[in-house]
């Protein structure tokens, strides 16, 4: 397998975390361009970014640029971390893209469903490959369920259940802002809900045709003072007839055992996944797996490079991501008029549907 040269774009943003130190941990790759740039996003550093860049790039021993563009440019760079804000990802993704670089980055895609399919699109024209870090398909209680769902032991999926807390309170060092909150398509909606949407789309297969969302100020006045929500639900409808509920939300308190509740009912059986075990009905077959988060962080990514090394898709693909915002959206659409919201297909560019 060859050693990737990694750039990194975005240090410091508020949400996005940073994906190419488990790109090194994890597979041949070594940051060799890093950039920092108070235009990349709502950040957490609070008027110390410069000298935080500085010390995040002599950590790998990597120059330090305030301009994108000399990254994504950089000959020597193979692979592209885009850890900017939603408002400016689909710009530097595509530039990277359009370099002959691969990208990786976290969710949501975009800050709109047109320019995630730019985004797409620009994946299919350069032959590179995207990978979006979302969802807890990747969690092995999860990859069982969907194991179990895909060799039809459920038979037809009906219903789905999930709920999904990040709990314990605000994320320490993060400070709900006004201008996190226009860089970005939602508060918790797009964080936390984006890997609910994921999972459920991973799960379920199939596309969701209409939404119904709430989004809640529940448990935080700093998520409140901004007109954030620390809290929404989702009722999602397939095309299949199938039906989901999401919960997702920030929450002072712990659910001892807690990972992901979900509840699948199907034709011929159901499951459920509570704490740190499977239940399958009617066999009353059970898996259990305590989950070690950092352990299933550093297989997605040795995942993601061996997806890159065999040419077989990555653990969440730039196609899922574009799925994903068009279910945001639709969320959101929902959410401030109080009515259920079609899933909207992109504009076509240039005339080619993504």
């Amino acid at each position: 397998m060859p050693t990737y040269n990694i750039g990194v774009v975005g240090v410091g943003v508020y949400g996005c975390h940073s994906l190419e130190q488990a790109l090194v941990a994890n597979g041949p790759g070594r940051v060799v361009a890093v950039c920092s740039h108070d235009a990349l996003g709502a950040g957490c550093h609070d008027g110390r970014l410069a000298a935080e860049a500085e010390r995040y790039a002599a950590g790998f021993g990597a120059p330090l640029y305030d301009d994108w563009r000399a990254v994504v440019d950089n000959p020597t760079v193979d692979l592209v971390s885009v850890m900017a804000c939603p408002a400016r990802k689909a710009e530097i993704i595509g530039a990277a893209l359009r370099a002959g670089k691969h990208v990786v980055t976290d969710k949501p895609l975009a800050m709109t469903v047109d320019e995630a399919a730019a985004v797409c699109l620009a994946e299919k024209a350069s032959g590179r490959r995207g990978f979006m870090l979302a969802g807890y398909h990747t969690r092995p209680l999860v990859k069982a369920l969907i194991a179990a769902v895909n060799n039809g032991e459920l038979g037809e999926l009906k219903a789905v259940s999930l709920r999904l807390c990040f709990m314990g309170g605000i994320f320490p060092g993060f400070v709900p802002s006004a201008r996190w909150l226009d860089e970005a398509p939602a508060a918790e909606l797009a964080t936390i809900g984006s890997h609910a949407i994921v999972t459920l789309l991973q799960l379920a297969g199939g596309k969701v045709c209409r939404v119904y969302a709430e989004r809640k100020r529940n448990f935080y006045p700093e998520y409140a003072r901004v007109g954030a929500e620390d809290w929404a639900t989702l009722n999602c409808l397939f095309d299949s007839g199938l039906v989901a509920n999401l919960r997702v939300g920030r929450i002072p308190h712990r659910i001892p055992g807690e990972d992901i509740a979900l509840e699948v009912t199907g034709t011929t059986g159901y499951a459920q996944i509570a704490g740190d075990c499977l239940t399958l009905y009617p066999s009353g077959k059970t898996v259990q797996a305590p989950v070690n988060g950092q352990q299933v962080l550093n297989t997605t990514f040795a995942d993601y490079y061996a997806s890159l090394a065999a040419g077989t898709p990555p653990p969440t693909s730039f196609a899922c991501g574009l799925e994903l915002q068009k279910i945001l959206a639709a969320a959101v659409k929902s959410a401030a008029t109080g009515t259920v919201a079609p899933v909207m297909a992109p504009v076509p560019i240039g005339g080619v549907r993504p």
